[in-house]
């Protein structure tokens, strides 16, 4: 199979996770742009080049390479959210750490590779105007000085800017990528609290 060229106007992504209570949902719309090079043959890579908006004020930009038949041997993606809604979020930080989010926006920077399945990723995570709400019940919820974290990676603008390095092997049978981001941050909070001058 080749497809030469696959051409995206005025197109629409729909992403839900009714796994959480409450569900999370968010949408991405007016995507625009292009794969180019779609091909079933052994190692071959597309071009990936896709804009668009998510929800109401943010944006999105998706590029890289990427072999469609076998994502595992190759992927080098770079995907770019910008000005979202952190309000939206609260089902995950409500199940994760038992707050809700009342207020801020977030943008985030993620470059991902992925080679002979094994996946080195960096994740640069923006933070603006924070403001935690009430608590929610969760069985899930780890227990972190989040208010102490707040205050002390926030700079004088109110901004939280945070480089978050995870890697993994898609073959072990104990990955999970939420988990990894999740334990990557729960270990940077935990380290800010116990030794925050460091």
């Amino acid at each position: 199979i080749y497809i030469h060229k696959l051409r995206f106007e005025d197109g629409g992504l729909f992403f839900a996770d009714y796994s959480l209570i409450p569900q999370f949902a968010t949408r991405i719309h007016q995507l625009e742009g292009s794969i180019i090079g779609m091909s079933s043959q052994r190692g071959a890579r597309a071009q990936v080049q896709l804009d668009g908006r998510v929800n109401d004020y943010g944006q999105s930009k998706i590029e890289g390479e990427i072999n469609f038949f076998d994502p595992g041997a190759y992927t080098d993606m770079a995907v770019l959210f910008r000005n979202l809604e952190m309000t939206r979020l609260t089902p995950y930080s409500g199940k994760f750490v038992g707050r809700r989010i009342d207020s801020g926006k977030l943008t985030l920077d993620l470059k991902y590779d992925i080679e002979d399945r094994k996946l080195k990723g960096d994740n640069q995570i923006i933070v603006e105007q924070i403001e935690l709400g009430e608590k929610v019940e969760s069985a899930d919820a780890v227990s972190l000085p989040l208010n102490l974290a707040i205050a002390i990676l926030e700079d004088a603008n109110g901004v939280i800017d945070i480089g978050l390095p995870v890697s993994g092997d898609l073959d072990d049978p104990k990955f999970d990528y939420g988990q990894l981001i999740w334990k990557a941050l729960v270990n940077l909070i935990t380290k800010l609290a116990t030794a925050p001058f460091r």
